[in-house]
């Protein structure tokens, strides 16, 4: 009786501790992309894996805009980044989904470490886009988008601010943090088992 309590408490214990570590850095990021709090679409950055179908590096991020109304205005200030992004001032974009960006200047997109933009008025109700030398998501953050639509009033064009709404977290981390816990779980019963069995003298 005294093992399983303190067996008990011990789990308890444990799983607390779990709760309370926090997630393992985020491999993905979605923001809301709004004007005047009204959604207009969602931006999503990524380390690794694929983009619009395409491998890339761990050291690269995938930008993905998503428009549910209204486009992506490509031509001036189009986004900008901050934060662990532009390491070693050698951050380079690729495998841009429509039209072609280039470094350039912030304004309108707000005060941001590195700005991209484009010539032109082309819009576009989506963007992928690849920025390598990234590091790593952690502290990134993304700067106004430029949009087109008739939520900007009568200019027709406007900067949307960003919002982020969710971090998914690492899969391998959920995966031993769960293989931890059903491994306390078999280790609870195998001792309370043993301790109900019927003694022999």
């Amino acid at each position: 009786m005294g093992n399983n309590f303190r067996l008990s408490t011990l789990i308890l214990v444990l799983a607390a501790t779990l709760a309370t570590v926090p997630a393992a850095s985020a491999t993905t990021i979605k923001d809301d992309i709004s004007v005047g709090g009204t959604l207009i679409g969602t931006l999503t950055i990524t380390q690794g894996g694929t983009c619009n179908g395409m491998s890339i590096s761990s050291s690269s991020v995938c930008v993905d805009i998503q428009m549910t109304s209204g486009a992506v205005r490509l031509g001036g200030p189009v986004i900008g980044f901050s934060g662990n992004l532009n390491v070693n001032g050698a951050t380079v974009i690729s495998d841009v989904s429509v039209g072609s960006l280039s470094v350039g200047a912030c304004g309108g997109v707000t005060k941001e470490l590195i700005c991209f933009d484009a010539k032109g008025s082309l819009t576009t109700p989506s963007l992928f886009f690849v920025l390598s030398n990234a590091d790593t998501l952690t502290g990134i953050t993304v700067g106004n988008v430029h949009v087109a639509g008739s939520f900007c009033g009568g200019s027709g064009t406007c900067f949307a601010t960003t919002t982020q709404v969710s971090a998914i977290p690492e899969p391998g981390s959920m995966v031993l943090m769960g293989t931890g816990l059903i491994g306390l779980g078999y280790f609870a019963h195998r001792c309370a088992t043993r301790d109900s069995a019927p003694r022999t003298s």
